[in-house]
């Protein structure tokens, strides 16, 4: 009877290990389907799998199956070492002279008090805010605290975004995709105390990777590189709510594409999108700067009723245009 159960055992974490080992050959399919592309986003839920299942498989004196989950462990777990401290060794120089908060607010699933103590305690210069409710107006009027300038499209549009700017916007323009859908705000922010000439802020909320949803995401993200890329003192922000994770290869062509680099290493592996579900939440919502702009910081704040958790970066922004 032991033996029996001992070769059950067996063969259970043999086939597990086979899912996982199917999934992840599935998740290089990713460039030619939408299906498979979401695999990717799930890279540290795959990476602790492959961990347990190593660990069992060493208890259970498996060589060959610890072989291969030590295989799928680094797959998955590579693309995770920049969150682990690694790619926020190095700070910046200087002083921050920028701090933005981006927050998805899920329609009215955001406290409106709570976000207007986070706004006090943060005193942010930029605030970025998508999926927002039909009463932003109201929202915005008794949080006396939020930056004054605004530019970007009201509700009720679910993909539109709405910047709040303490500077004057000297102009600031949506581009829309093919269909009307793939929304990108831009703004350019210039001559201001902390700097002279332009910075440029880009914001999005991108479509989720589903179905036509996916061709969407890939025409707004190509827009907002364009913009990101094309701003006049090579100075610029992309911030938003991204529907998508760092580990996907979509992910990496935006830095490339649109000459950025991420900030969410100094954050680390919190989710932003569900993260009161414990090994369930993601990290879609980002913000992203060009080379000349420096990192100090990144953080989650406080849950304030939605979905997502704000995002708040500090950042120093070069005095002189390069």
């Amino acid at each position: 009877m032991t033996k029996n159960l001992a070769a059950v055992r067996s063969w259970n974490l043999a086939g597990l290990a086979g899912l996982l080992a199917v999934a992840t050959g599935a998740s290089f399919l990713g460039p030619w389907w939408w299906v498979p592309a979401l695999i990717v986003h799930f890279r540290p839920h795959l990476a602790s799998a492959s961990l347990v299942l190593l660990a069992l498989s060493v208890v259970g004196r498996r060589p060959l199956l610890a072989a291969l989950c030590l295989a799928l462990l680094a797959i998955h777990g590579a693309p995770l070492l920049p969150y682990l401290g690694s790619g926020a060794s190095a700070h910046a120089a200087g002083t921050r002279n920028l701090r933005i908060l981006e927050l998805n607010m899920h329609g009215a699933g955001t406290d409106a008090e709570a976000l207007g103590q986070t706004i006090a305690a943060e005193q942010p210069d930029l605030v970025v805010l998508t999926e927002m409710p039909r009463n932003l107006d109201r929202i915005a009027r008794e949080i006396g605290a939020l930056p004054p300038f605004r530019a970007g499209e009201l509700p009720p549009s679910p993909w539109a975004v709405t910047l709040l700017s303490r500077w004057p916007i000297e102009r600031w323009r949506v581009e829309r995709g093919s269909d009307g859908t793939a929304r990108v705000l831009f703004a350019d922010i210039c001559d201001t105390p902390a700097w002279r000439g332009c910075l440029r802020l880009v914001a999005i909320h991108a479509p989720r990777p589903f179905g036509d949803g996916a061709r969407r995401q890939s025409e707004q993200l190509a827009i907002a590189a364009d913009l990101a890329s094309s701003a006049p003192d090579h100075r610029s922000i992309l911030a938003g709510d991204f529907n998508l994770t760092p580990w996907a290869p979509a992910f990496a062509g935006l830095l490339a594409h649109g000459n950025l680099k991420d900030t969410g290493p100094y954050r680390g592996l919190l989710a932003t999108w569900l993260s009161r579900l414990p090994f369930v939440g993601l990290l879609i919502d980002h913000v992203l700067v060009s080379p000349s702009v420096g990192i100090l910081a990144n953080r989650v704040g406080a849950d304030l009723g939605s979905d997502h958790l704000p995002v708040i970066a500090d950042l120093v922004v070069p005095v002189e245009p390069h």
